[in-house]
């Protein structure tokens, strides 16, 4: 009669703990994975959130730049200034006083038939 009982576990069950091993482990990574994502999502919404706030801000500003822009257009045509008129053109406006520019001709009226 032979004892073939031994102190080791069965196979099967070694290569059971191995699987539920692996398997928490690659759990723990999705875990990882899941927060890191997670952080980097915040901090991108963070960041569309402070650019939409800029862009709101900036369209409720834009009818007071417009006024601003005007009055000095105006302050200059009334004074004749031609500083303020150079320094509107710097920046890349143009002052349409309705007047021909110095120099050109006026059309001549058309004659009524």
């Amino acid at each position: 009669m032979e004892n073939y009982e031994t102190d080791a576990p069965p196979a099967s069950g070694k290569r059971w703990q191995q699987a539920v091993t692996l398997i928490a482990v690659l759990g723990v990574i999705l875990v990882l994975t899941n927060m890191i994502l997670f952080e980097r999502n915040r901090t991108l919404q963070n960041e569309v959130a402070a650019r939409a706030q800029y862009i709101q801000q900036t369209v409720q500003l834009e009818g007071l730049h417009r006024e601003i822009i005007n009055a000095i257009a105006n302050l200059s045509v009334r004074n004749k200034d031609e500083a303020l008129r150079t320094l509107l053109t710097q920046q890349g406006i143009t002052i349409n006083t309705g007047q021909p520019p110095p120099g050109t001709a006026s059309p001549a009226p058309e004659k009524p038939r």
